[in-house]
C-alpha cells in the first residue's frame, strides 16, 4: 500500500514539472513581446472627434508566441471597433504585428489614459498605456489692414491671418468671405497644411455694398474631421481720413458781354492721389462756351492747378462750382463749393459720397494756361508773355550779329545831320 502511494506521489510530481516547464518557456516568450510603435491620428482629438489608435508590436524572440486577444479599454473614450481583435493568432519570432483602434472623443477636455491589454493563449498578458490629449483650441484668426471707417464703393485690402495653436496638423483649411453685402476679387482661397505654430496669410480686395458685418469663414479638418470658425468686423461708412481732399481757393469772378468766369486754384490737400480732377459750374448757373469744363487731370497730394469755368446765370446769387474726381479704384466723388464775392466755400453736403458726375455739354478746356493745364501750379506761369519777351531777345541778337542794328543806327544819324 506505501509502496503504491509512493509511486502515485513520483507520478503527480513529474506531471507538475513538465506542466512548469511549459508554463515556463511560454512565459519566457511572452516576455519577448514588445511594444516598438504607438500612432494617433490625429495627434490631438476635439471634442466630438474620431481618431484612430495604432499599436505596433515585435516578437523580438526565437519563438513563435501564440495571442489570444487584443482589447483596447477606457472609460473616458468611445472604442468604436471594440471586437476587432477578439481573435489574433500566433506571431512569428521577429515579426511585427499592427492594432488599429478607432476612438470617438467626449465632450469633456483633458488627457485620458486608454489602455492597450494583449492577452496571451497559454497565460498571462501584456498592458501599456496610450496618453490621448482632447483640447478645443480653435485656429486662431484675425483681419489686418482694416480702415477705421468704410467707404460705400470704395475697394479695401483686408488680410486674412490664420494660425494653427494645435498640437499637431489642421488640413484643408480653406477661406471664404460669406457677407452678401461686399464684392471680393476671390470667391474663396484654399491655404492647404498648417502645422503646430505655423500660420498664413491671405489678402482680399473687400468692395463694400452697403454697411454691416464683414464675415470670413474659415473651414479645415482635424484628421478626418471637419470643423469651421468665422471671424467678424463691423462695416461703418464714414469720411476716409487718408483719401484725397480737394479745395478751391485764389476764386475770382469776372463778367464779359453775356458770360461770367470763375477761376481759381483746385489744391489736393488729401494723403492719395486724385484722378481726372474736372471743375464746373452746377445749378442756377450754366455752363457754356469758350470753356464749359476745365479739365485738370491727376491732381498729387499737395498738388495744385488753375481753372477757368465760363457761364451764364440768371439774376445775381452764389455760383456753386463743382469739382469732381476719381480714386485709384475709379470710384467718382464730387465736391460743391459756392464762390461769392472771390471766396469759396464748401457745400454743407459736399461729404464726398459717390455720385454720377452731371457734365454739361460742350469740350473740355479753360485752364488758364493757354497752353493746357500740366495738373500742377504751372498752370499760373505767364508763359505768353515770357515766350514774346524771348522772341524779342532773340530778333535784337541776330539784328546786332548780321550789322543791321549797326546800319539803321547809321541811317538815323545821317537823316539828323541833314535835318540840322
Amino acid at each position: 500500500m506505501n509502496q503504491r502511494i509512493c509511486i502515485a506521489l513520483l507520478v503527480l510530481a513529474a506531471l507538475c514539472g513538465i506542466a512548469a516547464a511549459a508554463t515556463d518557456g511560454e512565459s519566457d516568450a511572452a516576455s519577448q513581446i514588445a511594444v516598438t510603435g504607438i500612432t494617433k491620428t490625429p495627434e490631438t482629438l476635439m471634442p466630438g472627434d474620431q481618431g484612430f489608435i495604432t499599436v505596433e508590436i515585435t516578437n523580438t524572440g526565437d519563438e513563435s508566441v501564440s495571442i489570444d486577444r487584443a482589447k483596447l479599454y477606457t472609460s473616458d473614450l468611445a472604442v468604436v471597433n471594440d471586437n476587432a481583435y477578439d481573435t489574433v493568432g500566433d506571431i512569428g519570432a521577429g515579426n511585427d504585428m499592427e492594432f488599429t483602434f478607432t476612438v470617438k472623443a467626449k465632450a469633456a477636455e483633458g488627457i485620458f489614459y486608454p489602455s492597450f491589454y494583449l492577452d496571451y493563449t497559454s497565460a498571462g498578458s501584456m498592458r501599456t498605456s496610450i496618453p490621448v490629449i482632447v483640447d478645443d483650441t480653435c485656429p486662431q484668426v484675425s483681419l489686418l489692414g482694416v480702415p477705421e471707417t468704410f467707404t460705400g464703393g470704395k475697394t479695401e485690402d483686408i488680410t486674412v491671418l490664420v494660425g494653427n495653436p494645435r498640437d499637431g496638423e489642421l488640413s484643408a483649411i480653406t477661406i471664404t468671405p460669406v457677407t452678401d453685402s461686399v464684392k471680393s476679387d476671390r470667391t474663396s482661397y484654399f491655404v492647404g497644411n498648417l502645422e503646430k505654430d505655423e500660420s498664413a496669410e491671405v489678402a482680399f480686395a473687400i468692395t463694400p455694398l452697403e454697411e454691416g458685418d464683414l464675415t470670413f469663414e474659415i473651414s479645415y479638418k482635424n484628421g478626418v474631421n471637419e470643423h469651421s470658425t468665422t471671424v467678424s468686423i463691423p462695416m461703418t461708412f464714414g469720411t476716409d481720413k487718408t483719401s484725397a481732399d480737394l479745395v478751391v481757393n485764389e476764386v475770382a469772378v469776372s463778367s464779359s458781354g453775356g458770360t461770367a468766369t470763375v477761376s481759381g486754384d483746385v489744391t489736393n490737400a488729401g494723403l492719395e492721389e486724385a484722378y481726372s480732377v474736372m471743375v464746373t459750374v452746377g445749378s442756377p448757373a450754366v455752363a457754356t462756351n469758350p470753356n464749359p469744363v476745365a479739365v485738370i487731370g491727376a491732381l498729387e497730394p499737395d498738388d495744385f492747378s488753375g481753372f477757368e469755368v465760363t457761364y451764364t446765370m440768371q439774376g445775381a446769387g452764389e455760383v456753386p462750382v463743382l469739382v469732381t474726381y476719381k480714386d485709384e479704384d475709379g470710384n467718382i466723388y464730387e465736391e460743391t463749393f459756392y464762390v461769392s464775392g472771390g471766396n469759396a466755400v464748401a457745400a454743407a453736403d459736399g461729404d464726398g459720397e459717390t455720385t454720377s458726375p452731371q457734365m454739361p455739354a460742350g469740350g473740355p478746356g479753360g485752364n488758364r494756361n493757354p497752353l493746357g493745364s500740366m495738373g500742377s501750379g504751372f498752370a499760373r506761369i505767364p508763359v505768353i508773355p515770357i515766350i514774346l519777351g524771348i522772341l524779342i531777345i532773340a530778333g535784337g541778337l541776330i539784328a546786332w550779329k548780321t550789322g543791321y542794328l549797326a546800319r539803321g543806327r547809321d541811317a538815323i544819324q545821317a537823316r539828323l545831320q541833314k535835318k540840322k
